[in-house]
C-alpha cells in the first residue's frame, strides 16, 4: 500500500475476484474497523444489531447478482483477502440498511468548458462523513481486465464513494432521503457499474436500473462536458441536465416531480443541506466563465455558516455518531484525467494530484 499526500494509494489489476482479494489484503485492518463502524452506525440509527443487518443485506443479494456480478466476484475476492464473511461484506455494501441520519451529507459542483477559463471539464465534491471514518478511506487504483482503469475514493478499499475513469467519465453524487425504498438492488452498486462506462450513455443507463432499492442522487459527467444529475427515488427519476454549463447539488431533492419522495420534509431535516446548496450555487455563479481548480478549491473550503457549511466542521452539540464533517474533498478534472484530493477538511489540508492514463 503506497503512500500519496493525501490517503494511502491502493493499485490492484486484474480480474474481479483477483482485484478484490489483493485489496483486502491490503485493506484488512481497515475493513474490520469500518464493520465495527457502520455496525454501531445502523444499531444507532435503526436499533438493528449487526447479525439482524446481515440477515436483512441477504434479501438483496440475489439483485445484486443479477445486476453487477462481477462486483460481486470482487466482493467475495476482498472478503478472502480481508480474512471477513462475504455476508459481512456484502453488508457493508448495503445502506439502505442505514437511516438517513446515518448517512452525514455532501456537495457537489460540476462544471463543463463553457464556463472555466481553460476549457476544462472540473467535478468537485466534498464528501461529509463521521470524523473517525477520516481513517478507513483509501484512493483506489483499479485495472481491470477488459474495461477501463478507475481511479475512487473508497472507504477500506470496498465502499467506493466517487470517482473518475480513463474514458474520462466520472461519478460523484449525494445521499438522500426517500420514502419508497424497497428490497432491491443496493444503491451503492449503480455508480460502481457506472464507473465501468466507456460513455456517457452506459454510465447514465447503468447508475438508474429499474430493480433498485434506492438511489443516491447519481451525477455523472464526462470530458465533452455533458453533465446530468440524476437524481433518483427507488421508483422515480429526474433527469437534471447543465443547460448552462453548471449544476450544483447536495442532500435534498430539488427537482418538483421529486418532491414528494423526500422522507422528511422539515426545516431541521433539509436547513443545512438547502443551505448548501444555495450557497455553493452562488459562489459558483460568481466565477462562470473563469472557474478553475483554485476558485473549485475555495469554494470548497467556504466555511458560512460553520459548522454547517460547505466546507463542514462538527457540531459539538450533537452525539459522537451523528457528527459529521468534510473528510475528503477532491476535483476532477475530465479533460486532462487528473485528480486533485485533499485528505480530511479543505479549509485544513492540501490537495495531492493523481493522473489516469487515457484509454
Amino acid at each position: 500500500m503506497a503512500k500519496t499526500g493525501t490517503f494511502p494509494l491502493v493499485e490492484v489489476s486484474g480480474k474481479p475476484f483477483e482485484m478484490g482479494k489483493a485489496i483486502g489484503k491490503k485493506c484488512a485492518a481497515k475493513a474490520i474497523a469500518y464493520r465495527k463502524s457502520i455496525a454501531a452506525s445502523i444499531k444507532h440509527s435503526t436499533g438493528i444489531d449487526w447479525t439482524a443487518a446481515v440477515g436483512k443485506a441477504k434479501d438483496y443479494l440475489p439483485y445484486a447478482e443479477e445486476f453487477h456480478p462481477d462486483f460481486v466476484e470482487q466482493i467475495k475476492g476482498y472478503a478472502e483477502g480481508a480474512n471477513m464473511p462475504f455476508a459481512d461484506a456484502f453488508t457493508l455494501m448495503c445502506h439502505e440498511l442505514l437511516s438517513a441520519p446515518g448517512l452525514k451529507g455532501c456537495t457537489d459542483i460540476a462544471v463543463s468548458g463553457d464556463v472555466t477559463e481553460h476549457g476544462s471539464v472540473l467535478v468537485a465534491h466534498n464528501e461529509d462523513f463521521t470524523p473517525e471514518q477520516l481513517g478507513m478511506i483509501v484512493l483506489l487504483h483499479c485495472k481491470p481486465k477488459g474495461r477501463p482503469e478507475t481511479l475512487t475514493t473508497a472507504y477500506a478499499g470496498l465502499f467506493q464513494s466517487c470517482g473518475m475513469n480513463s474514458s474520462g467519465i466520472s461519478v460523484t453524487g449525494n445521499a438522500l432521503d426517500q420514502n419508497d425504498t424497497r428490497i432491491g438492488i443496493p444503491k451503492s452498486f449503480p455508480p460502481i457499474k457506472a464507473m465501468d462506462a466507456r460513455r456517457i450513455g452506459e454510465a447514465l443507463e447503468w447508475a438508474m436500473p429499474s430493480a433498485r432499492a434506492s438511489s443516491y442522487n447519481n451525477i455523472i459527467s464526462d470530458k465533452s462536458g455533458e453533465i446530468y444529475s440524476l437524481e433518483g427515488s427507488a421508483t422515480d427519476c429526474a433527469w437534471i441536465y447543465a443547460y448552462d454549463g453548471y449544476l450544483v447539488h447536495t442532500n435534498h431533492y430539488v427537482a418538483d416531480r421529486m418532491l414528494r419522495y423526500e422522507a422528511d420534509r422539515s426545516a431541521r431535516a433539509l436547513a443545512t443541506s438547502t443551505f448548501r446548496y444555495n450557497r455553493a450555487l452562488r459562489l459558483i455563479e460568481d466565477q462562470l466563465g473563469a472557474v478553475t481548480v483554485e476558485t473549485l478549491k475555495e469554494i470548497l473550503s467556504d466555511h458560512v455558516n460553520k459548522p454547517g457549511s460547505i466546507c463542514r466542521h462538527v457540531d459539538p452539540g450533537l452525539h459522537p455518531l451523528d457528527l459529521s464533517e468534510t473528510v475528503f474533498s477532491v476535483i476532477f478534472d475530465l479533460t486532462h484525467l487528473t485528480a486533485h484530493v485533499c485528505r480530511g477538511k479543505p479549509c485544513a489540508g492540501s490537495y495531492s494530484k493523481f493522473t489516469l492514463r487515457k484509454n
